[in-house]
């Protein structure tokens, strides 16, 4: 017998060898979903929170110009503004008045209920 012959032979088991590369590539499958679906979520989470900022920002700037349109438009705002200090007339007591025409006397008729007769 000729000693150059091997006697045994080392052979893979390529069922086993293909199992852990399809083990291997549904794992790098599914860590890079979950990697890119993390990334998705940070992203709108951040996105959140810049609306939820601006929306506190329009807010206070609503109540700022609703301040400012209750004080520009009270009655004591207009007073100091026009600077009559002897007060202003309300509506309900205005008097109308009726010119005649080509020179006549003028009448003053007194509203009555906020409606002219």
């Amino acid at each position: 017998m000729s000693r150059n012959r091997v006697r045994t032979t080392h052979t893979l088991h390529w069922a086993a060898v293909t199992r852990w590369i399809a083990i291997l590539v549904l794992a790098c499958a599914l860590l890079g979903s979950y990697v890119v679906l993390k990334n998705k979520v940070l992203r709108l989470a951040a996105e959140v929170h810049d609306r939820e900022v601006e929306l506190d920002s329009w807010q206070k700037r609503n109540q700022q110009l609703q301040c400012n349109l209750a004080r520009i438009t009270s009655f004591q705002a207009l007073q100091q503004r026009l600077g009559l200090r002897s007060g202003l007339v309300n509506i309900g007591q205005l008097e109308i008045v009726r010119m005649e025409s080509f020179g006549m006397a003028s009448t003053t008729v007194p509203r009555v209920g906020g409606v002219a007769p």
